[in-house]
């Protein structure tokens, strides 16, 4: 008898035979599709396009048929069927073999959530980027102005990984000076789970961030970049605040109304604890939301531990960055 395994993920137990969890959606054979996918490039290296769609076709079986990753897959497979009909001996050309090897790299990245830089590809993400730098480089000069607009790359960022990990396309960030930036989905068809996911994805990747700036500033005694992981504690915080559509507002999405009672009183707690204003933003916004009537049947514990976490992590980030940047 198959023994039920748990999704990595949202901890929902799971067929062995499943391949995607019911709930968040998430892909339960990555690691297997990685290895396909690695393989499949090497034989494409080697010039062995049989090898490769035999690979890919493999690849595909591991799949739910209503991915993206799925589609992609079908049409390399029927890329690979026309190249081998055509061309059995010598296969593509040289730009159509280098080409191919896009999909395997590009498979890789989405099944590990290694694809940070994806948005520096695009000339309309950089443009944007770089606008946003100048205008905030007058402001405050070069290198803070570099600190914030890589801070809210990385924040949105880990909004577009999360959303490929579910499958669903969403474009590079955009920056607007002023407001900061934003990212254009191509579907909207979200579980609370995934909705919630991909919301606090943003400032838990913005975490990361500010406490890699943190980082260096305790290995350089460098007070700009102590202000930059402050500018990043403040910013994911306030991201966090459950209204409109900031990011806390959708971390909310899958949480139950005793849930949201316990992220009130946790952000109540750390605001008399820190002083910090914006954690009372997020206690406000998180008492609006006990009278609104979309609160979640189904518990989601992590989701509760990934706010609270975010809450108490940014918190005292906010308290050290500022305490060194003076």
């Amino acid at each position: 008898m198959a023994v039920p395994v748990a999704c990595v993920d949202c901890g929902t137990e799971l067929d062995p035979s499943a391949l995607s969890c019911p709930a968040c959606h998430s892909l339960t054979r990555a690691e297997e599709l990685e290895s396909l996918a690695a393989q499949a490039q090497q034989a494409m290296l080697r010039k062995d396009l049989a090898a490769a769609r035999n690979l890919w076709e493999r690849s595909a079986a591991l799949l739910p048929p209503d991915t993206v990753q799925y589609r992609s897959i079908r049409a390399r497979v029927a890329e690979l069927d026309a190249a081998l009909t055509t061309h059995p001996a010598n296969g593509k050309s040289g730009w159509g073999k280098r080409a191919a090897g896009i999909g395997p790299l590009l498979l890789i990245a989405l099944s590990k959530g290694k694809l940070l830089l994806l948005g520096l590809t695009k000339l309309s993400t950089l443009l944007s980027m770089v606008a946003f730098a100048g205008v905030y480089w007058a402001l405050y000069g070069w290198a803070f102005a570099l600190g914030m607009v890589f801070s809210i790359y990385i924040h949105e960022m880990g909004h577009v990984l999360t959303l490929r990990h579910y499958g669903i396309p969403a474009d590079a960030p955009m920056f607007i000076p002023g407001l900061g930036a934003f990212i254009r989905l191509r579907r909207l068809s979200m579980t609370p789970i995934q909705d919630a996911r991909v919301g606090l994805a943003g400032p838990l990747y913005g975490l990361g961030a500010a406490l890699a700036a943190l980082a260096v500033t305790y290995a350089t005694g460098s007070k700009a970049w102590a202000a930059i992981a402050h500018f990043g504690a403040v910013v994911n915080l306030f991201n966090l605040i459950p209204v409109w559509q900031l990011d806390g507002s959708r971390g909310f999405a899958s949480l139950t109304s005793a849930h949201r009672l316990t992220v009130l009183s946790a952000a109540v707690i750390l605001w008399l604890a820190t002083s910090e204003p914006m954690l009372l933003l997020v206690a406000l916004g998180a008492a609006f939301r006990m009278f609104t009537k979309d609160a979640s049947k189904d518990t989601d514990v992590t989701g509760l531990m990934q706010f609270l976490l975010l809450l108490g992590a940014l918190s005292a980030l906010s308290v050290m960055a500022k305490r060194i940047a003076g």
